[in-house]
């Protein structure tokens, strides 16, 4: 007689999906409703749910390897063709982490700038970035993951609340100007359908996330970090889906000089009053989503080598993304993170198919880690 499962404790779920939560909505709620205006219009709701979708997809390849790959590795029965594969898919993943945190905090940075002066400057987007890592850095080095993860709380709490004010006030304008009869959609571009499909691909980075749990598995057991995963991915989704319904009328209003291009010109135009909580939700969701991908690059690196310990993976990371945060623009971090986290998808594909049983799990599995290797050679950047 098999033994009863037993159920996973609701409160530990909740407290390990604030890491890949923080991760998934700072990667992309700021980015991708121009991105996708400007790639489908009208359609805009589609692309997002196609995105969702995929990556879902690949968060079971995630939860997979959890469940399956960690306990073959603790056992040592893991093969020594699908062990390489893991430490190099964690190689990959910590560059990846690196390249994300400088990418948030150079976009927490431009709403920063933006918001005080409409101009921009080109110095004081690269300085504001890079102090924001050092003190993350600081935070990790002397509290550690605890510090870190308590931080990271505090902050989703704020950007949960004012992306649903940003997202009922969008609504309330969208109910209004229908009843009035004046609502009208974005029109659709007419690009060639595998251009849709390859800047699709380009922003994969805007559901990033979800993966960080693999990476927290000296705070969390397996089946908590794996229905985390899953929450993080559901309450993402509907943030994601919901928010880019209300935004794609407005966007569809656009202005004499043409659409907008970021949501900064937009609540600048509806709700001119919104336009600092939106600021201060752009620089908690990037700080927040830095702060969880600068744990998961630690977590990564002591699991790499024995030598990472204590403060050193946070040093380590913390230069490197300092380094790319003062000298690289900011298109061009998303263009790499996109290509390196599709890279790293690939190979926990590969590690899954590798993994599992069944033929329809294993064609699935291949399926993906082609559609991802795509995406890495192929992907064209957000614009």
């Amino acid at each position: 007689m098999t033994a009863p499962r037993k159920p996973v404790d609701r409160r530990p779920v909740v407290l390990a999906s604030v890491t890949p939560l923080a991760s998934i909505l700072g990667s992309g709620l700021l980015i991708i409703v121009p991105v996708l205006e400007s790639t489908l219009g009208a359609l805009s709701v589609v692309g997002v749910v196609a995105i969702c979708v995929v990556a879902w997809l690949i968060g079971t390849v995630i939860r997979h390897n959890v469940i399956v790959v960690e306990k073959r590795e603790a056992a040592g029965t893991l093969d020594r063709v699908t062990a390489r594969l893991g430490v190099g898919a964690d190689g990959v993943i910590v560059i990846a982490y690196v390249i994300s945190v400088a990418l948030y905090l150079r976009i927490m940075a431009q709403y920063l700038v933006g918001f005080v002066d409409s101009a921009g400057s080109a110095l004081w987007e690269p300085v504001i970035a890079c102090v924001a890592v050092a003190l993350i850095v600081a935070i990790g080095a002397v509290r550690g993951f605890a510090g870190l993860n308590r931080l990271d709380r505090v902050s989703l709490i704020a950007v949960l609340i004012l992306t649903t004010v940003l997202g009922g006030v969008l609504l309330l304008h969208d109910l209004t100007t229908a009843s009035s009869g004046s609502l009208r959609l974005p029109p659709v571009p007419s690009l060639p359908p595998l251009s849709v499909l390859l800047i699709l691909g380009g922003i994969v980075i805007t559901v990033q996330g979800f993966e960080t749990v693999r990476y927290l598995g000296n705070e969390y057991d397996a089946p908590t970090r794996v229905w985390a995963s899953r929450l993080a991915q559901i309450v993402s989704a509907s943030i994601y889906i919901g928010f880019v319904a209300v935004a794609t009328p407005v966007m569809g209003i656009g202005t004499h000089a043409g659409a907008d291009a970021t949501l900064l010109n937009i609540t600048g135009r509806i709700a001119p009053w919104l336009a600092l909580p939106l600021v201060l939700s752009a620089v908690l969701s990037q700080f927040s989503a830095a702060i969880a991908d600068t744990a998961a690059a630690d977590g990564n690196l002591r699991g790499l080598n024995k030598w990472f310990t204590g403060p050193r993976p946070y040093l380590i990371s913390g230069a490197a993304a300092i380094a790319l945060a003062a000298t690289v623009p900011t298109l061009s971090i998303v263009a790499i993170a996109s290509r390196a986290f599709a890279a790293y998808y690939a190979l926990q594909a590969v590690i899954a198919m590798r993994t599992t049983t069944g033929i329809l799990r294993k064609t699935g599995f291949a399926f993906l880690a082609l559609v991802m290797l795509g995406v890495t050679i192929f992907a064209q950047p957000a614009s």
